[in-house]
């Protein structure tokens, strides 16, 4: 799966129970999945998941954590130069969340 690391970074208020202080989360990468995906509908749904990365030993991304998802719909006018280049896709919605793509990486297995 591809994931995009943004900035600047997505920022949640988190409450984990009524009698707890709510908590800013903080994620610097983000992917998306079609849900449902039409091929050529004029608009598509996404659901966008955010997540922060695990590094291994020498620094290098193992996994994302996700912290929280959310949802952005794209027309087919936004989604014109996405087909078999992903990179497209998360940029268009990187630029819709108002963040940019710094790069990406791809993890196989990844559980997020």
């Amino acid at each position: 799966m591809l994931y995009a690391k943004i900035n600047p970074k997505a920022s949640f208020v988190k409450q984990e129970g009524p009698f707890t202080a709510p908590v800013t989360v903080e994620a610097d990468y983000l992917t998306a999945l079609a849900r449902p995906y039409a091929a050529g509908a004029s608009q598509t749904n996404f659901e966008v998941q955010f997540g922060n990365a695990a590094l291994n030993e020498e620094g290098v991304v193992v996994s994302i954590d996700q912290v929280s998802s959310s949802s952005v719909v794209l027309t087919a006018e936004e989604l014109v130069n996405w087909g078999v280049d992903d990179y497209a896709l998360l940029e268009a919605i990187a630029a819709k969340l108002g963040t940019t793509v710094e790069s990406v990486i791809e993890l196989e297995n990844n559980n997020f």
